[in-house]
């Protein structure tokens, strides 16, 4: 094996499963160089010593060296902090890299977006003419029943199609009889594949669902989401909304195929699942260790 990564994340109440997600494609990819990791939930208080250590946190600053004392420091960063770091990397889709100055390196856009690189190589469902199934998903953490009174919505306004919404473990709980509850610990990879459309945050199961050409609405339920979901919209890849116009959007969507189809194309084009796969070889390049 090669010199060590350790990858810590945020995770939790408040705070959901996407940084984990993201660590999880990265540490995948540098695998796949032989080359060994570490993945660890930060703590409020945990002071981590590493080679080389990536860090997915709103609640820490990655330069902060009284925390983090590594020989190479990676900062996946979507809340426009610019950090004294070896590598920066700014997965939005339409992230301007050039506003970052104090980074060795930055990496940005959707050509970094972070997800299982696995996802690229899955054969997708064609667009079809009706849609019978609609996944909503409000991530991990929605506490506030954001996604419940979209699947709600939805199913009023979509008789006789199966809306699915994905409850986190730190979420409210769905009750409605006319929606189906969905519990994914490992992922929504099947969910989303499955989808005829996607109502989501615009957090990692947004960038999942453009990267298997799904049709998508997005919103951001956080200041941090925004700049994705706008970068997407912008590419043409996703109907961008909010929490209270989601529904909406989305039924008028259901009854448009031809737009569909081309959400689903450029969404593909946006987010081609090799994300992780660039990261993990910057560092490797940080490392001195030739990526094949």
């Amino acid at each position: 094996m090669g010199h060590g990564v350790t990858l810590t994340f945020d995770e939790g109440p408040g705070v959901g499963l996407g940084h984990r997600r993201r660590c999880e494609a990265i540490a995948k990819a540098l695998r796949a160089l032989e080359i060994g990791v570490t993945l660890r939930p930060l703590g409020a208080h945990d002071e981590i010593e590493a080679e080389t250590v990536v860090v997915d946190s709103y609640l820490a600053n990655a330069d902060d060296r009284t925390r983090f004392r590594a020989a190479h420091v990676v900062a996946i960063e979507d809340l426009e902090r610019d950090m004294t770091v070896d590598l920066l990397v700014v997965p939005d889709p339409g992230a301007d890299g050039t506003r970052y100055k104090r980074a060795t390196r930055v990496v940005a856009g959707a050509r970094f977006s972070l997800v299982d690189p696995a996802l690229a190589e899955l054969e997708v469902a064609p667009i079809e003419p009706n849609v019978t199934r609609v996944l909503v998903s409000c991530g991990a953490s929605d506490r506030e029943g954001v996604g419940s009174r979209i699947a709600t919505a939805l199913a009023t306004a979509l008789p006789g199609t199966q809306i699915r919404l994905v409850v986190g473990p730190w979420g409210l709980q769905a009750h409605d009889p006319l929606v189906t509850p969905v519990h994914a610990p490992d992922g929504l990879t099947a969910e989303l594949l499955d989808a005829d459309l996607v109502v989501t945050a615009g957090g990692v199961t947004m960038i999942e669902a453009c990267c298997l050409g799904r049709p998508t609405v997005a919103f951001a339920i956080a200041t941090n989401q925004m700049a994705a979901v706008a970068g997407a919209a912008h590419a043409g890849a996703v109907l961008a909304a909010d929490a209270s116009s989601a529904a909406d959007v989305a039924e008028r969507l259901a009854h448009d195929a031809a737009l569909r189809s081309r959400l689903a194309g450029a969404a593909r084009n946006l987010v081609d699942g090799q994300g992780a796969v660039r990261v993990a070889s910057a560092i490797a390049d940080l490392q001195g260790i030739h990526a094949r």
